[in-house]
């Protein structure tokens, strides 16, 4: 694996790892227990990998950190969000300060992550992010008041506009940056929470490889690739 992908998610992660450590020590508890059962998510190395310039620089590779820190904090909003939704119908026996920690805790990683956004630099990139923000955010309020019916996948749409959002700061063309979304998508479908890695699935994506990421960016998506396999 290439080594400055993996200090680049040394990076990312010691980025998340600040955040909790937040004034208030039960929030960021909140925030660490979550960080922590996503802490080998595939998600930041999605983000870094598409974000990764033919011409790279110290200010690109801050960017990209950036972005990936508020795809990995968005994740973790969410996650804390959605606790709400699976004690629903407990609702009436968990604690005020449960909820109101875990909405708080919720509310301050969403902020957070728009912090880190607006931090590339890249209005571009800060547009998708809010799309994507409200994407999700609707598709929450659905869940809520829908009792549950409407569905709450999140991660590929998590997937495909990191991927999207990391050609973009790039600078990849317009053929590269679909391209990118589209396998970062079809890379959340196999490897996502809940799917399980479709091992028989993955040396096919391997060799696709050639045909749908950017040359210069194909070892970093190998490295993923590999990290898959592994988990």
């Amino acid at each position: 694996m290439p080594q400055d992908f993996l200090d680049e998610l040394a990076d990312v992660k010691a980025q998340v790892a600040g955040v909790a450590e937040m004034e208030h020590s039960s929030l960021g508890e909140f925030i660490r227990h979550e960080w922590a059962a996503r802490a080998d998510s595939l998600l930041a190395g999605v983000v870094l990998s598409a974000a990764l310039p033919r011409a790279d620089s110290p200010t690109q590779r801050a960017a990209r950190i950036h972005l990936a820190t508020a795809m990995v904090l968005l994740d973790v909003a969410l996650a804390l969000h959605k606790l709400l939704l699976l004690h629903r119908s407990d609702a009436d026996t968990l604690g005020k300060s449960l909820v109101g920690g875990t909405v708080l805790a919720g509310d301050y990683c969403f902020s957070q992550a728009a912090v880190a956004a607006a931090r590339t630099g890249n209005p571009r990139v800060v547009a998708i992010f809010s799309e994507l923000l409200k994407e999700l955010s609707e598709a929450y309020l659905r869940r809520l008041f829908e009792d549950g019916q409407a569905t709450l996948n999140e991660f590929p749409v998590l997937f495909q506009s990191g991927g999207l959002a990391g050609a973009v700061l790039a600078q990849l063309a317009e053929t590269e940056q679909r391209d990118t979304a589209h396998f970062a998508a079809s890379l959340a479908a196999h490897c996502g929470p809940g799917t399980g890695v479709e091992q028989n699935h993955l040396p096919a994506l391997g060799s696709a490889l050639a045909g749908r990421v950017a040359d210069h960016q194909q070892p970093r998506w190998r490295a993923i690739l590999g990290m898959a396999a592994s988990s």
